[in-house]
């Protein structure tokens, strides 16, 4: 092979080369960007989520990452705010145990404690997995009783959970002390948030999940 014949074959493997690391450079970019998309995917996953309601939807923050509403009752909020907060998690709440619902509200001139296991079993049946019961923080320990003699167990439910302190927190035995045996997955814990009309509660990270 002549000596110029040699170099067009040295700078043709070069260029080869090249074109190859160039190739995996690219390659392994697009890589890096795909595992930083799915890093911050995961960890917002993996971090407490705020989530307001409001019977005036016009209080709730435009980027609320999680919002609720009510499917009857006086403020049948929850098919607007599926229109207004399309990006956002949702929540829908039931006033009375006849109605279906992601949530039960059980409170005074709602729902009663005694009613949450039919409740749960019915929304079961409808496929909601873990059905949300929401009471104050005081209530809700009679809640879980009634949920527990009907054979109901803790973790086929979401406990949401009412406790002003006006403090992000899940209620529990290390937190405030209204639940003793349990930690809430969800805590409602203002009544006037950003200085408006408008609740604000504290999620575990899996309360979506």
């Amino acid at each position: 092979m002549s000596i110029l014949n040699k170099l067009r074959h040295k700078l043709l493997r070069r260029e080869h080369d090249r074109d190859e690391h160039l190739a995996k450079y690219k390659k392994d970019r697009r890589a890096v960007r795909y595992l930083r998309s799915l890093i911050r995917k995961v960890s917002r996953r993996s971090e407490p989520t705020r989530m307001y309601d409001s019977v005036d939807l016009s209080q709730i923050p435009s980027d609320a990452p999680a919002a609720a509403g009510y499917v009857g009752g006086s403020w049948p909020t929850f098919k607007e705010l599926k229109k207004k907060f399309p990006r956002a998690r949702r929540l829908s709440i039931a006033v009375n145990a006849s109605e279906d619902a992601d949530a039960l509200d059980i409170e005074s001139g709602d729902a009663t404690p005694d009613q949450a296991p039919d409740w749960v079993r019915r929304q079961q049946k409808r496929g909601v997995k873990r059905p949300v019961v929401y009471a104050s923080a005081s209530v809700m320990p009679s809640v879980l009783a009634a949920l527990k003699a009907a054979g109901i167990k803790r973790e086929e439910v979401r406990v949401w959970t009412a406790h002003y302190t006006f403090t992000p927190h899940l209620c529990g035995p290390h937190s405030c002390g209204f639940l003793t045996d349990t930690v809430a997955d969800a805590t409602q814990f203002t009544d006037t948030a950003h200085g408006r009309n408008l609740d604000e509660s504290l999620l575990d990270k899996g309360f979506f999940s």
